[in-house]
């Protein structure tokens, strides 16, 4: 699943529970119904966001695919930008890094420091 998709669920979440409490358009509705809409949006909300933060984290493989690189080449920046920049968290007792899509940016690697062929 991808930040839109994600976003997409919450957003239609929200207009159906719109469209039940005001069919009509603007009017009233109770303070018992208003409540159980919003926990019930909060909790797929938590559960797609959960689900989002899993299913896209990148491992050192996928960073090796995505820029070209060795996998070996990937952990190196990977332990460089996590002590620059504190980003990625590698898994305890392991060289398994993981990242989040939003940190590929800072992940990119230098081509000034690139292999020459």
């Amino acid at each position: 699943m991808d930040k839109q998709t994600h976003l997409e669920i919450i957003d239609q979440e929200i207009r159906d529970a719109m469209e039940t409490m005001f069919p009509h358009g603007a009017g009233r509705t109770t303070h018992t119904r208003v409540q159980h809409a919003l926990n019930h949006i909060a909790q797929i909300a938590f559960t797609q966001g959960q689900t989002y933060a899993l299913t896209s984290l990148l491992t050192i493989e996928d960073l090796a695919e995505r820029f070209n690189i060795t996998p070996r080449r990937a952990r190196a920046i990977a332990k460089n930008r996590h002590e620059r920049f504190g980003i990625g968290w590698q898994v305890p007792g392991t060289n398994q890094w993981l990242f989040r899509p939003e940190e590929l940016s800072i992940l990119e690697p230098n081509h000034r420091y690139q292999r020459k062929n």
